[in-house]
């Protein structure tokens, strides 16, 4: 990782100097998913700052996520597609920028008069920006639901992890997406909130389908997913299907010999393959966005949307 350094006479607050360096460094691919960042304490000690502006530094990368916490590991990097993605977007931004300052020149504006004119309408777009998030039981599939509703939506969707956030502050929001499966517990934490909850349905991919519907009779077939309680739901749907002899395998299973002739893994695990002996037949969970859920939604966040324009217009 490249040295982080920081000016004390620049005019820009400190930890935002730090965020800047981190996120171009995570742009630039000299960070990637899995790097570890160096602990508060010790990269307060080396650029010589309080300790609690790295903590502000790194909320906020996480808050934009960038990073995300690991307990023993840290902070890791998570976002580094977002985030050169990101950079992409800038660089569109720059030449879309650049093109309609050439023109307000032209039109006799000063350079401060157009970057007035740049900074409010910039706060009037993010005034009228809906705030939407996705909450699921395990990060995996939070992440991979939250990247589909945000390519489907065409709004930003950020992802909740179920007991990892405080849903007084994360559900200051607009919007909160869930399954059906959790939304007793997410109505019981928006509780005393303003945000409006809507479940989704997601069901599963017709390719896991087909492959379900040729395993035989008989074949012992367990389930391996990163929480006990997704696990269990989908070998209830399995036992539906006449699956009869499924069972829930624990996340230290010996996967060289787990006792079993086929195994269930999420389409969001799928390093877990690799991991199983040849013999055993791994059958990736594939879930896809329920289409009527994504059109009821698209009607949510449509009707949100003119709510905000006409309490700004008022």
């Amino acid at each position: 990782m490249t040295p982080i350094r920081v000016s004390h006479s620049s005019g820009v607050p400190i930890y935002k100097q730090i965020v800047e360096q981190v996120e171009f460094m995570i742009e630039a691919g000299q960070l990637d998913d899995g790097d570890r960042l160096p602990s508060s304490r010790m990269l307060a000690g080396n650029l010589s700052i309080n300790r609690n502006t790295v903590a502000r530094a790194y909320q906020e990368l996480r808050d934009r996520g960038f990073v995300d916490s690991r307990r023993r590991h840290g902070m890791v990097v998570v976002g580094a597609g977002q985030a050169r993605d990101r950079a992409s977007a800038r660089e569109r931004a720059r030449a879309v920028l650049q093109e309609a300052t050439r023109e307000c020149v032209a039109l006799g504006l000063t350079p401060d008069e157009i970057s007035s004119l740049a900074y409010h309408f910039g706060l009037r777009a993010e005034e009228l920006e809906l705030k939407l998030v996705f909450v699921e039981c395990n990060e995996e599939r939070a992440r991979y639901f939250a990247n589909e509703l945000t390519e489907r939506l065409e709004v930003k969707v950020k992802p909740l992890v179920l007991g990892d956030f405080d849903a007084g502050e994360a559900f200051d929001v607009d919007l909160v997406l869930t399954t059906f499966f959790h939304l007793s517990d997410v109505r019981k934490l928006a509780r005393g909130t303003q945000a409006e909850v809507v479940a989704i349905v997601v069901a599963p991919h017709v390719q896991t389908l087909v492959q379900l519907a040729k395993v035989p009779k008989g074949r012992r077939v367990g389930i391996l997913y990163s929480t006990r309680d997704q696990a269990q739901q989908i070998s209830d749907s399995l036992a539906q299907t006449g699956l009869s002899r499924v069972k829930v395998l624990p996340e230290d299973v010996d996967r060289s010999r787990p006792a079993v002739d086929v195994v269930v893994v999420p389409t969001e695990m799928p390093e877990a393959e690799r991991r199983f002996d040849p013999a055993v037949q791994v059958i990736e969970f594939g879930n896809v966005l329920d289409e009527p859920s994504i059109r009821m939604v698209r009607e949510v966040v449509a009707d949100l949307q003119d709510t905000k324009v006409l309490a700004r217009a008022a």
